[in-house]
Order: C-alpha cells, then structure tokens, then sequence
C-alpha cells in the first residue's frame, strides 16, 4: 500500500496523485496537468492496464509491479532543454541505483535508450515525452516489475523479463523501493549540471548492450552491427559494414552475444 502523505515527506514531490487503477499513469498525467502548479508531481496507481512504451510498444504489467509518472520542471535542476535527450540514461542510471539497494546480488545494467536489466532480462521500461501545451515540462514514465511474479507473465515475456520477487524470492515494499527511487533520481538530477561526464562514464559502465552484435531500427532503416557504447550527447555507437555509425534513437531488435 502506497502511503502518499509518507511520499511527499520523504521525497522531492510537491504534490502525489495515486490511482487505484488506470490505463496508463503518463496519458492521465498529461490530461490533468493543469490542475498542477507545483513540481516535481507523482501520479502513480496500484495497476496499470494500457502503460504505453515507445512506439507501438505497451507495457505488460500486473498486480504488485510499481508504475508511475513524474511531472518535473528539468530547469528547476538546471538541466538546459538541448540536454533533454539525455535524461532518459539518467533516470535509467538512478532507478538502477534504487533497485541495487532491494536486489543486492542482481547484476543490473542499462539497456539503450530507456530500458534497466537485472540478470540479462528487462525489469524496468522508462518513457519521457514532452508536452507540446507545457514546453517547460516533461513528463517521466516508469514500470518497474516489483511483486508481480513473471511466471504469471506470457511465455514471450517470461522469456526476456523479470521481477525483484522473482530475484530476491519475497515480496518487498513497493513504497520503500519507490523512495528509494525518487530518492536516488533526486540525486541524480541534482549532480547533472556539474557531473554529467562523471554520470556518463557511470551508464558507460553499466551499458548491456557494449560488445554486443545487435540491430538497430530507427524507422528510416535497420542497421547491424557492434555496439560500441554511447557517446556524449546520448547517441549510440555502432560499427557496421559501412563503417562507424552513431543513432540518436532508434529501437533495437535484435541482440546476440
């Protein structure tokens, strides 16, 4: 149980919002924002039953997993709009962080663009848009796969997914796991204006797809190659057949060792 009041004490949020049930947390952020005029807000619910992802993708999701949206003003933690492509490493690198304090003996890594592995399968999705009514804002999307066990899941998301119960064995606080999220994300807006480097050499470390044969689409085309990691600007380096490649965005579909 999500205690909002607890929320607001221990955390960074102005303001919560939470949901018995909703459709997806980022669109009723986005139709209610303007009842909102303090930042950062938390709209959160105990189930979500259409979580959107990027593209055509959506968001399996069930009873005990932990899915939210957070409204927030990135000037209020100097973070300069032409930097924005950069927040989704961020928040991944900060919720990868949260995680590592409830899955101790969890490998968890980054998957480029938005994506946090533990164990080599995807436990948490992140989706940030932007809000053509509100420029000033965006709006962070997050699911994490907490205490909604993936045996429960179809076989094509078992497969390549998992969960912190299905890690640790038990069921675990969704309220203390989401503070230490909010927590660690603080942190992590607050050290990018003068840590960015240092932030990205982190998410270097921990990036799952470095090494890796992989293809990329980024709707104009597929491309295969090795990735080589990201650059500074958040772009994904590849060596291809055709030479060095870099992807600003893109969807990868394909990973092999």
């Amino acid at each position: 149980m999500i205690n909002p009041q607890r929320l607001q004490a221990e955390t960074f949020v102005e303001s919560i919002e939470w949901l018995k049930e909703v459709s997806s947390t980022n669109t009723h952020a986005l139709k209610t924002i303007e009842r909102h005029t303090d930042f950062p807000v938390l709209v959160g619910a105990d189930l979500q039953t259409g979580g959107r992802g990027r593209g055509q993708n959506r968001w399996w999701g069930a009873e005990g997993s932990l899915t939210f949206s957070l409204i927030l003003n990135p000037a209020q933690f100097h973070i300069p709009q032409d930097a924005w492509p950069l927040m989704s490493l961020i928040v991944g690198l900060t919720i990868g962080d949260g995680l590592r304090s409830t899955c101790p003996e969890a490998i968890i890594q980054l998957k480029w663009p938005n994506d946090v592995y533990a164990d080599q399968k995807k436990i948490c999705g992140i989706l940030i848009e932007s809000i053509p009514a509100r420029p000033e804002l965006v709006i962070i999307g997050i699911g994490v796969n907490v205490n909604n066990s993936l045996a429960d899941a179809p076989g094509d998301v078992r497969n390549r997914a998992t969960s912190v119960i299905d890690l640790v064995g038990q069921p675990v606080s969704l309220e203390l796991l989401l503070i230490n999220i909010l927590n660690a994300m603080e942190t992590g807006f607050e050290r990018f204006h003068d840590e960015q480097e240092k932030l990205l050499n982190q998410w270097r470390e921990q990036c799952f797809l470095t090494g890796k044969q992989i293809c990329i689409d980024n709707s104009q085309s597929t491309v295969f190659g090795m990735c080589q990691g990201i650059d500074d600007d958040g772009a994904l380096r590849m060596i291809t057949v055709n030479g060095p490649q870099r992807f600003l965005a893109g969807t990868i579909t394909l990973i092999e060792e």
